[in-house]
């Protein structure tokens, strides 16, 4: 099943697939640094730009570029920001 999902006045759009052995989602980030939370592990792999990463306990932020992954953890609550347009796919453990 997909889902299009829009957060922070359509500055997050993702496209999210839910199967039964795997979920995941597509996203693009406008510019701009966008508060989340996580119910999951969510595993974030950049396909394009750069993307900014802060979660609840981390002392600053740490930026990761195309082809780079990171983990947000589950219940708690994380950060993205962007400089311009970024991309990513999130696989939801």
């Amino acid at each position: 099943m997909f889902k299009l999902r829009k957060y922070h006045g359509d500055r997050v759009m993702s496209l999210t697939y839910e199967g039964d052995n795997q979920s995941f989602s597509v996203g693009i980030l406008a510019d701009g640094e966008f508060e989340f939370g996580a119910i999951v592990n969510e595993e974030y792999r950049v396909t394009s730009g750069k993307i900014g990463f802060w979660e609840e306990g981390m002392d600053g932020w740490q930026e990761f570029g195309e082809g780079e992954t990171f983990t947000a953890h589950a219940h708690k609550n994380f950060k993205l920001k962007a400089n311009a347009v970024s991309s990513y796919i999130c696989y939801y453990k």
